[in-house]
């Protein structure tokens, strides 16, 4: 079992790492909220047609260069293994492969993603891109609980060969839940000269899931389903996350958390709901992923004609995080995430429209 073993531990370092490296494209100061496992499955659904440099710089960013085999297998087990949480957690990943219809893609690709990824592939007519873009948004909408809607518009269609969508949908309930007198508003400093009144969730002298270093203290919050929790990092040094999130690194984290042992604690967390729309192409450069952005992107797995690149990808994500209470949305800790690539039609070095 070692081998396995260590392939997934790798494989967790890698993710963890892509994590980060998207936390360090924003500022600090910035609230905000990504969910890299969502632009993961994207991307593998992207390197599964592609060859040459563009594929081994998507390999080395989500695996650490591992084969093509071990990405596949790992991913789709992950997918697979996600959609069986129970006991109050509930996931839906939803992956799509929308194209126009005037052109087709490769049967091998799409056995791969139908069957690797269970990702519905549709043929539509992208000269109708109002019509096509109510579809896919449709789509989204459906596989985030109708909370992530409205973001797919006749341009984002207009001018793409193919839409690569990932939707990531998660509500989970608190294994130990907050009480109704929990909270208490408090000053919440996102850096030494900002700071604002927010209401925070609070527990005293708690058997609870921690960890700590020199640098840092882990804590671990976990759901119903206890294969699923929320870990929160924080740094040892008041105001001291800029400098820690540039120390950290993905081997760290998952050390760390490898560490986590039952302790009493006194815990003051903010309740919060952040909504981010993230500019995930330029952090895809910045993290190495250039090639299938460019001009000589070879996507050929994909379809052999018309050439092909990647001309934007978008990344929206929200969560939410409360205590136990009645209303609807606010019984759970939501994380709603949803990624687009823009695959276009490259010739002779322009994006030209396919209508």
């Amino acid at each position: 079992m070692a081998a396995p073993i260590m392939v997934a531990s790798a494989f967790l370092n890698a993710e963890t790492e892509f994590g980060l490296n998207m936390l360090r494209q924003s500022p600090v100061s910035e609230q905000l909220v990504v969910s890299p496992i969502s632009v993961i499955f994207a991307l593998a659904m992207v390197q599964a047609g592609a060859k040459g440099k563009t594929k081994t710089q998507i390999n080395k960013v989500i695996s650490n260069g591992a084969t093509d085999d071990a990405i596949v297998q790992f991913y789709s087990n992950l997918a697979k293994d996600t959609l069986k949480a129970t006991n109050g957690v509930q996931t839906r990943i939803a992956n799509a492969f929308f194209l126009d219809k005037k052109y087709a893609i490769e049967k091998p690709y799409e056995d791969t993603i139908t069957q690797k990824y269970s990702a519905k592939v549709e043929a539509l007519d992208f000269g109708k891109a109002q019509q096509t873009a109510e579809k896919i948004d449709a789509f989204v909408s459906e596989n985030t609980a109708g909370k992530i809607k409205n973001l797919i518009t006749e341009d984002t269609v207009r001018d793409a060969f193919s839409l690569i969508v990932n939707a990531v949908y998660f509500t989970a309930k608190w294994e130990h839940e907050f009480s109704k007198d929990s909270t208490s508003n408090k000053t919440f400093y996102s850096t030494a000269n900002a700071k604002k009144e927010i209401e925070f969730l609070n527990e005293y002298d708690e058997n609870r899931y921690y960890a700590e270093d020199a640098d840092m203290q882990v804590l671990s919050l976990r759901y119903k389903d206890t294969s699923y929790a929320m870990n929160i990092i924080l740094p040892k040094k008041r105001f001291g996350l800029d400098a820690l999130r540039k120390k950290l690194n993905g081997a760290g984290i998952q050390k760390m958390l490898s560490q986590l042992q039952r302790t009493y604690v006194t815990i003051s967390i903010p309740k919060m709901k952040i909504e981010t729309d993230f500019k995930l192409k330029k952090a895809l450069i910045a993290m190495g992923i250039t090639e299938m952005f460019s001009d000589s992107a070879d996507l050929t797995g994909i379809a052999k004609d018309p050439p092909l690149k990647v001309s934007d990808a978008a990344h929206k994500a929200i969560i939410e995080v409360s205590k136990i209470s009645f209303s609807q949305w606010k019984d759970h800790n939501v994380l709603l995430s949803f990624l687009i690539c823009y695959v276009g039609v490259n010739i002779g070095g322009f994006l030209v429209e396919n209508d």
